[in-house]
């Protein structure tokens, strides 16, 4: 076992380390360091993960800056590798056009509702893509064409148009349709992609290069869009031209941005924290659950009415034993949700470690009422109620423990303490 703990030693300490060059902004170090970890798929291994992904595309940024596009490419594909890539043209398509056994019933009802709302764009466009995902190709283009002379040039009408002829391989098409929805609406960053991959489809690198430039700059922190303006720069210089890229401030400076992208992150991974929560302590808590502290404000920055998130930020601060910010974050969670059991049940307990038994007795009891009517809540409050020399109401409690779990030990041992 010795030789197992000694690897799993070494490969926290590669953690700490790479965590510390990337916060130095010391990125291929950074990403040398880590690479060790990518066997592991565990809370060390995803966040070693996160940071590995984050170095490449901050040299990969830097790169493509810097018109370095061959470097650009390698990084940033290494980058969307492990943050997520972004679905492109094609996987957007097999979505759309994936045959299922309800494509007839599905396209019965986007009829109806076409038929009940002939103003809606939305609506024409979804019974397009029905009537398109049920082999009627014709008609599907005869809807788009109505409601773009019905409704006017509409930037999703016009979008979806050049999707399908993208489908069917006529790129100059298509394109033509794609221009004219960015015409329409110049502020959607997929319209810009797609015409960027229907003229790198057509070998025009220089045109491709320029709507990837401006879905970036509408979504600066998309790695893969920022992989493909990399891709088609790089395209386009082997053909001659000369491509200069202008990257929004926020992304040719990413230190802004790193700990809010894994502020997102936390935000919708919520097993996420609750691994981290679950790790042994070791010798890396404090830089570890600081900064994880810090990323939890973050994202509750966005989302301060997330009961969630204060929580999570609670249990943080209960494990760095900072109690009474820990119970102001699992006040607040309750403020928002009074219902909320996981916070009552968690705000007690810091309570009571606090010397505050008679509140922590007063939330296990509402606990209780929320439907927490279970055998470890009913013996602390009985532990606690025998604490604060309440012996009836103590053994209450502790009597229904073991009514619950009649092999209940701790709530057994509790009471044959009061008949002591």
């Amino acid at each position: 076992m010795s030789w197992r703990r000694s690897i799993a030693g070494g490969q926290t300490a590669d953690y700490t380390e790479g965590v510390r060059l990337y916060r130095n902004s010391r990125y291929l170090q950074a990403i040398k360091r880590l690479e060790s970890l990518r066997v592991r798929t565990d809370s060390i291994g995803r966040l070693a993960k996160f940071y590995r992904g984050m170095s490449h595309r901050a040299v990969g940024m830097d790169a493509l800056q810097s018109g370095r596009f061959d470097l650009a490419e390698r990084h940033l594909r290494a980058a969307a590798q492990c943050l997520g890539e972004q679905s492109d043209l094609a996987s957007y398509l097999a979505k759309l056009y994936a045959r299922t056994n309800r494509h007839t019933q599905c396209l019965r009802q986007m009829e109806q509702a076409a038929a009940s709302r002939p103003d809606s764009v939305s609506t024409s466009r979804r019974l397009a893509q029905s009537q398109w995902a049920a082999g009627r190709r014709a008609e599907a283009y005869m809807t788009l064409s109505a409601a773009i002379r019905r409704l006017g040039g509409r930037a999703e009408l016009y979008m979806q148009l050049g999707l399908f002829h993208a489908a069917e391989g006529r790129l100059a098409e298509a394109r033509t349709a794609l221009v004219r929805s960015v015409e329409a609406d110049c502020t959607r960053y997929d319209t810009h992609r797609y015409l960027g991959l229907a003229a790198a489809a057509q070998s025009d690198h220089l045109a491709a290069a320029k709507s990837f430039q401006r879905a970036v700059q509408l979504q600066p922190n998309n790695v893969m869009l920022a992989y493909q303006l990399a891709l088609a720069a790089k395209a386009a210089g082997e053909q001659g031209h000369q491509v200069a890229v202008h990257l929004p401030e926020s992304v040719a400076t990413p230190s802004g941005s790193r700990v809010l992208e894994l502020a997102r992150y936390v935000t919708t991974e919520h097993d996420f924290i609750e691994a981290m929560l679950n790790l042994p302590e070791s010798e890396a808590d404090g830089e570890l659950f600081d900064l994880l502290a810090g990323v939890v404000r973050m994202a509750l920055a966005e989302h301060p009415n997330y009961p969630d998130l204060h929580l999570c930020c609670s249990r943080i601060l209960d494990r760095l034993g900072q109690g009474d910010e820990a119970m102001d974050y699992g006040r607040k969670a309750i403020q928002i949700n009074p219902n909320y059991t996981q916070a009552l049940l968690h705000l007690a307990e810091l309570c009571a470690q606090a010397g505050r038994e008679d509140e922590a007795i007063g939330l296990l009891q509402r606990a209780i009422a929320n439907g927490a009517d279970w055998p470890d809540v009913h013996c602390r409050i009985g532990e606690l109620m025998k604490h604060r020399n309440a012996p009836n109401d103590a053994r209450k409690h502790l009597q229904r423990a073991l009514q619950l779990n009649a092999n209940y030990g701790r709530a057994a041992e509790a009471m044959a303490s009061l008949a002591a």
